[in-house]
């Protein structure tokens, strides 16, 4: 079957102190010529179903050449270092996880809104 769309693709977003292990990749559907793709942010093994968490891609071009990736938006998914850290403790025993939560949290001036929504994230 022939399918003229965008194929499914990732997009890797480094992290900002440049770890390797902290690097976040967005997995992108096939998505139809002049669809809007939308992913949530990934973390960890975790899908969050936060609205304000969300990456975007248009899927232009025609079906005379094919589907072409255009207009990524992935800022919302451009996780500082902390949340990052916090997202990869959902891969952790519920113990641990909470445990390590506590020592990621315990200085509040470094928490923002995307710490806060993935700190809930990774609990439930």
């Amino acid at each position: 079957k022939r399918f003229d769309g965008c194929r499914s693709n990732t997009t890797d977003i480094p992290s900002h102190s440049g770890n390797p292990n902290l690097t976040i990749s967005i997995e992108w559907p096939e998505t139809n010529i002049v669809e809007l793709a939308k992913v949530n942010c990934p973390c960890g093994n975790v899908t969050s179903d936060e609205g304000s968490l969300i990456a975007t891609r248009y899927c232009g071009g025609d079906f005379t050449n094919g589907g072409q990736w255009e207009n990524l938006n992935a800022v919302a998914c451009n996780f500082s270092d902390l949340a990052r850290e916090i997202c990869q403790l959902a891969e952790l025993a519920t113990e641990a996880r909470v445990q390590q939560l506590d020592v990621y949290t315990e200085n509040s001036e470094n928490l923002g809104s995307t710490e806060v929504i993935v700190s809930v994230a990774v609990l439930l």
